[in-house]
């Protein structure tokens, strides 16, 4: 039987390809393109679905091999399997790459935090865009105009390959914090999780998050999950919304040697 952190990892997964342009066989895994969004760390990886046995050498290689395939000048490596990235930290770390760990937590309560959902409403992407834009704007990654552009319309690629619909709370009709749902009918993913610095501290995160909760069991999904930064607050905040660790998935990254080179982000900013 499968899992609640493999459903998960499936969902994701299944999106990922989706958005793919090619996606190319390698000997520990698959190797995820979009040369339209080629700054877009997240759609341009090497996922080790085989990692057994890999040493980080082996893994970098690869992605050496292929990003360079691409023209492109990052090198990303997701390892989906917990304790093989683990396994990995060490080797990828010696090799001047960089480590991110993401946790999976899938909604299993009532949690004791609770908001206000009337504040929320559901509005089109391009209600949104200009919070996403204020907020990528000022990410370390954003180095130029084209890297914005790109990281906001993978955006809109995403919204093509899967059920979307944005949730948000305006004020004085600008929207000041946001929060995506992914579904396929019956697993629900809530993404992408932003607000406006000068409007935290408010719950308005946690109103846009549970909206997005209550629409997804609304519709049907059975299974609500969402990813943080293991190393980071708001995995804190899921938890009293009632969210519930499920497994994590660690990344490897070695990012442009020339700043600006072919710099981009992750899609979970989760800044609340």
């Amino acid at each position: 039987m499968e899992s609640e952190f493999g459903r998960a990892l499936a969902f994701e997964q299944a999106l990922r390809e989706r958005c793919a342009e090619r996606i190319v066989p390698f000997r520990f895994g698959t190797g995820l393109f979009n040369d339209t969004f080629h700054r877009v760390w997240d759609l341009n990886l090497l996922r080790a679905d085989r990692p057994h046995g890999a040493t980080a050498e082996e893994l970098a290689d690869e992605a050496e091999r292929l990003h360079g395939d691409a023209g492109q000048t990052h090198r990303r490596v997701a390892v989906p399997a917990e304790t093989e990235g683990e396994r990995l930290v060490d080797g990828f770390r010696s090799l001047g790459w960089e480590t991110e760990c993401f946790l999976f937590m899938a909604r299993r309560e009532v949690g004791p935090r609770s908001a206000d959902l009337a504040l929320v409403e559901e509005v089109h992407w391009e209600t949104v865009r200009p919070l996403r834009e204020r907020i990528a704007r000022a990410e370390p990654w954003a180095d130029s105009e084209e890297t914005v552009r790109q990281v906001l319309d993978a955006g809109r690629l995403v919204e093509r390959a899967s059920r979307v619909r944005h949730f948000a709370i305006r004020v004085e009709g600008e929207p000041v914090s946001a929060a995506d749902l992914y579904s396929d009918g019956r697993t629900a993913q809530v993404e992408d999780v932003v607000t406006d610095p000068v409007y935290r501290g408010r719950g308005y995160a946690s109103a846009v998050v549970l909206r997005a909760v209550r629409e997804a069991e609304g519709s049907g999904d059975d299974f609500v999950f969402l990813i943080a930064d293991d190393a980071d607050w708001p995995k804190e905040l899921y938890a009293r919304l009632g969210f519930a660790p499920l497994g994590r998935e660690w990344m490897f990254l070695r990012k442009p040697a020339a700043a600006g080179a072919d710099s981009s982000a992750s899609r979970r900013p989760d800044a609340p």
